[in-house]
């Protein structure tokens, strides 16, 4: 990867799944954006990730097709940097890790976006039925969606006997937490936005009605997919809270020896990383694969559902970019302002969602959170646009013991990914001692 030392005006920033649907569109809306509210004399570095060298090369050709379409006088402030890496692979994790760590010399966002659905089908009478009967509901949470239990990733090395982990969650959680771990020191470097960000893209569905902490893997749910967004959303809204402070900060926020030796390394560390989190709406994607006349259905199903007032459809993944990217780029002030009502009101972070009216107009918009609420307020939401905003079926606002509960689950979650994490950090030490 091509470094230039002097650049100090050059923003770096890493996304994963970037070679179709959602992580594509991040690229192309945060060069976009990046060109519109950033000076002249910055530039802007995306790292993306795909899984194979051939993907690679075809996310770039459109990358640099999008930019020529869109900005074709500015296309010199904009360098797309491809990356390969297997969330499900902690050795390829690793191996990407010290690629970035040896090679860049910080990280102003990561926006861990790729991750696996893991589903098996659809139960094709409930799914016609409840779209037919309770059509935004069914399209925004739906019930109908189908998955095998306790699916394990291939074995991570070859030792014989390794603990059993969960291919959703190590696809959409586990392995980029392993990511944002190991290239924390290059985020405490960020100077130009502020600290250096870790956008969490969570999902619209996720839910504690989905989570088990006995269970944090989702092994024994036959909704797998919901439970790992579900623990992105309490990690990312715990994260830094006093409770779980030991773990998500003392531990996991915790990794400069890899980068005592390496003269790349310019910039004294700084503020910690922060994290946010994010979700994209419901978006016409190929994460379940239809048939086209299916996929024309959904659509329109999706797109009858915003005209009825959902908030919750960009249909397109180029809106459904909004949150992460706002998350990603904007000034801290502006997220710092975004997120004050909350925490002035005694809350914490929110959970941003891309939200979308009638007439397709996209807004950064706070999401409801079971067990969290709005920003972590008590009782009534105290911004007005949350409390008009169309809400889930069954939604009771936040109580106290509500809170506190969630409070300790984020506790638990912490450290039990923070045992998860040195336990799996052992295990590719000695393997690599052996190789």
């Amino acid at each position: 990867m091509d470094q230039s030392k002097g650049q100090q005006n050059m923003l770096y920033m890493l996304v994963t799944g970037a070679n179709s649907g959602l992580g594509f569109s991040i690229c192309c809306r945060l060069a976009d954006e990046f060109l519109s509210t950033h000076p002249e004399s910055e530039s802007l570095t995306i790292i993306f990730t795909t899984r194979s060298a051939r993907k690679a090369q075809d996310t770039i050709r459109g990358l640099k097709a999008h930019l020529h379409e869109t900005s074709p006088a500015n296309t010199a402030r904009i360098h797309f940097v491809p990356e390969s890496v297997d969330l499900g692979d902690l050795v390829s994790v690793r191996a990407l890790s010290r690629r970035l760590v040896h090679s860049l010399p910080r990280l102003d966002a990561i926006i861990l976006n790729a991750g696996i659905g893991g589903w098996s089908g659809i139960h094709w009478p409930r799914a016609i039925w409840g779209v037919c009967t309770d059509l935004i509901h069914q399209v925004t949470w739906p019930s109908y969606k189908l998955a095998p239990v306790g699916v394990l990733t291939a074995k991570q090395t070859k030792t014989e006997e390794e603990p059993a982990l969960g291919s959703i969650f190590c696809a959409n959680v586990f392995g980029h937490y392993m990511l944002a771990h190991n290239v924390t020191p290059l985020l405490k470097r960020a100077h130009i936005n502020g600290p250096g960000r870790v956008v969490w893209v969570s999902s619209i569905e996720g839910s504690c009605k989905f989570f088990n902490i006995d269970d944090i893997q989702g092994l024994r749910t036959s909704a797998p997919y919901e439970s790992s967004k579900a623990l992105t959303d309490i990690l990312a809204l715990t994260s830094n809270l006093p409770s779980t402070a030991p773990w998500s900060v003392e531990s996991f926020l915790e990794s400069e020896s890899e980068l005592n030796t390496h003269a790349i390394h310019t910039d004294a560390p700084d503020a910690s990383p922060r994290s946010y989190l994010s979700h994209p709406g419901i978006c016409a994607t190929s994460i379940i694969p239809l048939i086209l006349p299916l996929a024309w259905a959904m659509v329109a199903s999706f797109w009858i559902a915003r005209i009825l007032g959902s908030p919750w459809h960009p249909l397109s993944t180029y809106l459904g970019a909004c949150a992460p990217v706002f998350l990603a780029l904007a000034s801290q002030a502006k997220l710092d302002a975004a997120e004050e009502p909350y925490h002035q009101a005694g809350g914490g972070r929110a959970k941003w969602g891309s939200s979308c009216s009638r007439l397709g107009v996209e807004s950064p918009a706070s999401t409801e959170v079971d067990g969290w609420g709005h920003g972590g307020v008590v009782g009534t939401p105290v911004v007005e646009a949350d409390r008009v905003r169309r809400r889930k079926r069954g939604a009771e606002y936040l109580t106290k013991e509500q809170k506190e509960e969630f409070e300790e689950l984020g506790r638990g979650c912490w450290k039990q990914m923070e045992e998860l994490r040195m336990q799996w950090d052992e295990i590719l030490d000695q393997a690599e001692a052996r190789s």
